[in-house]
């Protein structure tokens, strides 16, 4: 019967992203391949390895093994599969409801706004690299209040750094990518992107990877299948030698690095399904206080302190997602959210002719792959989603168009900025 579940549980996903992403041994990079992708490697790893690995070799694996028993395999493998095939509806509803619109000519998002915004994140990103610098110099620690306000506020500058160079990509679409990415947009990202793999976070690069081959793949040219499997080999290969080095431990475990990654996220699911179980329905008593993650941690200093923490087993930081869903909605509750996520995602595609709304899609696209999966809500749907997908990409723009309105003639903007990149805010 495990046997059979797990076979299901790896089948619908592939073959469903299989419809929808790959044609002719093409494929396309989007929010149903990289959402499939999360919920394999953090939802199903764990499964498959209490079904078919006897003997575990990772930190905290005999805890692991006495709190995955048996009799939590089948509920488990049950809630997965229900939540993904409901997903899977809700992905094909939003494809009937939402077409992509003509291709229409507007204005670009003002070069000013970019720069602006670039000089902003960088004078920011060396401000709190100098404030923080003592906590930046610690290794990274769940329990060290300080490390993380650090680390996020380094986080939060890099990411506007790479909002603005997702927006100048999209911006110019026939532009060369090696002049691309010798822009001072790109190479002030670039550099912020290599400081986070000097502190350790390498999975928001990562993650930044990904959003720029959803762009690539969607708004330019498909990948072929070999290029992507053969890539993501390869960066696999790459981040897992990151972590062995973060580690100093031997490069010849890059591999199992990277796959020890679901296993020690999953120390919070296992743990929530031996002493809580799968609830049928909650109410998001812990999603609304998340919402507080949305005051920058410039203006308040001590919010990691004072942010609601989940009641979950948290020995490494990150949660599990499914525990998430669990204790803010249920099974069924989560359902139903899962079954109007991707129809957003549709919408948002449905718009990708406007700049900012292709922004926000690739953004949260690329989100889904790890983010979504491993970290709680406040981070996930309330930071990385709502705050540095949807609304600063909005603010850069609208910060754009007020420039440009304030510089030009009133019967000029009147005819330019009444066009189709900023209507639908």
């Amino acid at each position: 019967m495990n046997d059979l579940l797990l076979l299901i549980a790896v089948a619908v996903p592939c073959w469903y992203v299989y419809q929808r992403s790959v044609s002719h041994g093409l494929v396309q990079i989007d929010h149903v391949g990289t959402f499939t992708f999360g919920f394999l490697f953090y939802w199903i790893t764990p499964l498959f390895v209490r079904v078919y690995v006897a003997k575990l070799d990772f930190p905290l694996a005999a805890t692991w093994s006495a709190l995955f028993r048996e009799k939590l395999i089948t509920p488990y493998a049950l809630s997965c599969i229900s939540l993904y095939l409901c997903f899977a509806l809700g992905d094909s509803l939003g494809l009937r409801l939402f077409h992509a619109n003509p291709a229409r000519k507007a204005s670009p998002v003002p070069k000013l706004a970019l720069s602006l915004a670039t000089l902003a994140g960088c004078v920011l990103l060396l401000y709190t690299a100098f404030v923080f610098r003592a906590a930046l110099s610690r290794p990274a620690s769940p329990t060290d209040v300080a490390t993380e306000t650090a680390r996020g506020a380094v986080t939060t500058c890099m990411i506007l750094l790479g909002v603005v160079s997702l927006l100048f990509t999209v911006d110019r679409p026939q532009m060369p990518w090696r002049r691309r990415l010798g822009s001072g947009y790109f190479l002030t990202f670039i550099a912020g992107a290599g400081f986070m793999l000097w502190l350790g976070s390498r999975l928001y690069v990562a993650s930044f990877l990904i959003m720029f081959a959803v762009y690539q793949s969607n708004f330019r040219k498909p990948f072929k299948l070999t290029t992507v499997i053969a890539g993501g080999l390869v960066l696999a290969l790459l981040f897992g030698a990151l972590g062995m080095w973060r580690e100093h431990g031997d490069m010849t475990g890059a591999l199992f690095n990277v796959v020890e990654e679901p296993m020690l996220n999953s120390l919070s699911l296992v743990h929530h399904l031996r002493y809580k179980g799968i609830s049928w329905f909650n109410t998001p008593n812990q999603l609304g206080s998340d919402f507080l993650n949305l005051v920058p941690t410039l203006l308040l200093p001590n919010k990691a302190a004072i942010l609601k923490k989940p009641e979950a087993f948290r020995p490494l930081g990150g949660l599990n997602s499914f525990v998430s869903f669990d204790l803010n909605f249920g099974v069924g509750g989560s359902a139903v959210f899962l079954f109007l996520w991707p129809i957003a995602f549709r919408y948002l595609r449905s718009r990708s002719t406007s700049t900012v709304f292709a922004t926000m899609y690739i953004m949260c696209s690329g989100w889904l792959a790890f983010t979504f999966f491993r970290d709680p809500f406040s981070i996930s749907l309330v930071k990385a989603i709502l705050q540095d997908s949807i609304l600063m990409p909005a603010v850069v723009v609208g910060f754009g168009w007020l420039l440009s309105a304030a510089c030009s003639p009133r019967d000029e903007v009147l005819t330019t900025f009444s066009g189709p990149r900023l209507e639908s805010l």
